[in-house]
C-alpha cells in the first residue's frame, strides 16, 4: 500500500512541473518565477519626474551630438584611408613612369592589372582563399570603427533607451498632472 503511495506522489510532483512548463512555454519565457521588484521612481512628487525628464533630455541632447561627430569623424578618417590607397596606386605608376616602363596608358593599365594580381596571390598565400580578402578589407573598416568610436560603439542603443525613459518620465508628468 505504501508503494502505490509513493508511486502516486512521483506522478503528482511530474504533472505540476509539466504544468509550469507547459505556462512557461505558452507565455514565450516572459513569467519570471524569480523575485518581482515593483520599481516606482517617481512615487515621490511631479517636481522629481520633471527633474529627471530635464537631465535625460540633456544627456540625450549630449549623446546624439557626440555621435554626430563621431560620424563625422569615421567618415572623414574613413575616406582618407581610401583616399590613400589611391595616392599609393598613383605613386606606383608615378614609379614606373619614372623608371621608364610605363609610356602611355595601355602600359598602366597593364602594370595595373600586374598589381593586382600579385596582391591576391599574396592575399591567396596568406589566408589560403580568395573571398577572404573582402572580409580583410571588412576587418580594417571594422578596427578603423572600433579606433574612432572606441568606447561609445554602443551609444545608439544607450539613446534608445533615453528616449523610451524620457516618454516614461512623460507618462508619469502626465499622469500628476
Amino acid at each position: 500500500m505504501t508503494k502505490k503511495r509513493d508511486d502516486d506522489s512521483w506522478i503528482l510532483i511530474v504533472l505540476f512541473l509539466l504544468f509550469l512548463l507547459i505556462i512557461y512555454v505558452a507565455s514565450l519565457g516572459k513569467v519570471d518565477v524569480g523575485t518581482n521588484f515593483s520599481f516606482d521612481e517617481f512615487k515621490e512628487n511631479k517636481e522629481q519626474a520633471k527633474h529627471r525628464h530635464d537631465k535625460l533630455k540633456a544627456l540625450l541632447e549630449k549623446k546624439e551630438t557626440l555621435k554626430t561627430k563621431l560620424t563625422k569623424r569615421f567618415n572623414r578618417i574613413y575616406l582618407a584611408v581610401r583616399f590613400c590607397f589611391v595616392v599609393l596606386w598613383g605613386l606606383y605608376l608615378f614609379g614606373l613612369y619614372r623608371i621608364g616602363w610605363v609610356q602611355n596608358l595601355e602600359d598602366a593599365i597593364n602594370y595595373s592589372e600586374a598589381a593586382i594580381l600579385v596582391w591576391l596571390a599574396f592575399n591567396f598565400l596568406t589566408f589560403g582563399n580568395l573571398s577572404n580578402l573582402n572580409n580583410f578589407l571588412n576587418l580594417i573598416k571594422m578596427k578603423l570603427q572600433n579606433w574612432i568610436w572606441g568606447k561609445y560603439i554602443d551609444i545608439d542603443e544607450s539613446i534608445e533607451d533615453h528616449k523610451l525613459e524620457i516618454q516614461t518620465c512623460q507618462v508619469t508628468i502626465q499622469k500628476y498632472n
